[in-house]
Parts: C-alpha cells; sequence; structure tokens
C-alpha cells in the first residue's frame, strides 16, 4: 500500500489536481533523497580528507623532527646541532658547562643550519670564548657532509675565525657520547693519539680545542723533524673520518 495514494483517498478534488499533488509530492521525497545522498557522500568524503590530513600532519611531523645530518660546533664550548632533511635544526645538546651555558641562552631550533650557525657565533656568550688564541671546529656527521662542509667553508662569518672544518661518521659519534664528549672533540683526541699514546679522554675533556690542536701541530712537528719518518698511530681506537 502507497501511504501518499491512500491519504489522497477521501480528499475532495478532480482526479487531475489529485494527480499533479501526487506527482508534486513524489519528485519532493527523489529531491530530498538525492539531497541526503549527496550530503551523506560529501561528508564521508569530508572525514576522509581529515583523516588523510591528519596521517599526513602526523608523518610530516615525524620526518621534520628526525634528524639525518649533525654537526658539531667546537671552541673550548661544546655543542651539536641536529639537523633534519630539511637543513633545520631540530634539537641542539651540550658537552661541557660553556656549551650549556649557550645552548640555554641562544635559541636555534627550527632554523636552517647555516643560520643558526651565525646566530650562536654572534651571542656574546660564544663571543667571548673565540679569542685570538682560539680555534674554532666544526665536524659533520651526515650523507650530506660534501655539500654541508662546502656551504661552512663559505661562509664569510665562519673565514673570519678562522674556523677548520672535518667530516667523521655515526660510529665515531656513537664512541664519543659514550664518553660523553662531542664527536668533533673526540675526533681531535683521536688524531692527538696517533702522536701521543699517553693521553687519556680524561685528559681531553679539560682542554680547549686550541691546546689539543696545539698538542697535534707540536706533536707533528716533532716527529717529522726528528726522524723524517711517516706519522705512526701509538693508540687505540676508531679511525674517523677527515
Amino acid at each position: 500500500m502507497n501511504p501518499i495514494r491512500d491519504s489522497m483517498k477521501n480528499i475532495r478534488a478532480t482526479e487531475e489536481l489529485k494527480q499533479n499533488t501526487l506527482q508534486y509530492l513524489y519528485e519532493q521525497e527523489k529531491r530530498d533523497c538525492r539531497t541526503r545522498t549527496r550530503l551523506g557522500v560529501v561528508r564521508r568524503l569530508a572525514l576522509a580528507a581529515v583523516s588523510i590530513l591528519l596521517l599526513v600532519g602526523i608523518g610530516g611531523y615525524s620526518v621534520y623532527r628526525q634528524p639525518v645530518s649533525y654537526i658539531s660546533v667546537d671552541v673550548n664550548p661544546s655543542i651539536e646541532l641536529s639537523v633534519n632533511r630539511f637543513g633545520r635544526v631540530v634539537s641542539t645538546e651540550a658537552f661541557n658547562n660553556g656549551g650549556r651555558d649557550i645552548a640555554e641562552r641562544v635559541p636555534l631550533r627550527n632554523l636552517p643550519y647555516m643560520q643558526a650557525i651565525g646566530r650562536l657565533l654572534e651571542d656574546e656568550s660564544c663571543l667571548g670564548f673565540l679569542r685570538e688564541d682560539s680555534i674554532l671546529v666544526f665536524t659533520v656527521v651526515s650523507d650530506q657532509a660534501e655539500k654541508m662542509i662546502k656551504e661552512l667553508n663559505a661562509s664569510e662569518l665562519l673565514k673570519s675565525h678562522g674556523a677548520l672544518t672535518y667530516t667523521s661518521d655515526a660510529s665515531c659519534m656513537h664512541e664519543a657520547h659514550q664518553h660523553q664528549m662531542s664527536f668533533g672533540k673526540y675526533r681531535t683526541y683521536l688524531e692527538l693519539l696517533k702522536y701521543d699514546g699517553s693521553v687519556t679522554i680524561d685528559d681531553c675533556h679539560s682542554m680547549t680545542m686550541g691546546e689539543m690542536r696545539d698538542k697535534i701541530d707540536a706533536c707533528a712537528h716533532e716527529g717529522e723533524w726528528n726522524t723524517g719518518e711517516e706519522k705512526h698511530n701509538h693508540g687505540k681506537g676508531h679511525e674517523c673520518n677527515d
């Protein structure tokens, strides 16, 4: 039984009027049904779009905060910058009191790494360590190390401080962190160990990069002057990249 047609039985009107009225009601019902269907589709599509955006957002944030490169900045303070695939600093880690004071004072997160380095070196808390006899060393661990070293070497600010640049690797970085030392300073320690097997990690913890480089230069010069022979590795440890 059709409830709409049944409701028309007791209405006094011409048959034509009844048919026209029924036709109008049917069309309205169909239109309402199509509208409800379209709204349902729109709602489902909107929900799917929101879900995708949430997943992309969560995944994108995870990619953003994942470091893929590392830069060790060493003078006497030692600070490591963790850099994501977009070239932005996502975290910092300090390895001595001077480094911690600077890291707490100078905000670097989310900055492009060259801008972060510029801000770091231009802050007065870091400038106090950059004296004429200081040696500023940058060490990079990255699959893009060659590109990053090229950018560092092209920086006029780094040139003005006579900065030295080196590369290292993940194994060296892991070993360094086990000794509570930045991987840049640890690479220098291993280089010094080639000339002086008696030097220890504890010795180097209390030395500035300038003191370590001076000792390396003195040992290298003395060895070459006295023997004229090739330098030998008198210590043990992971051979970090240069």
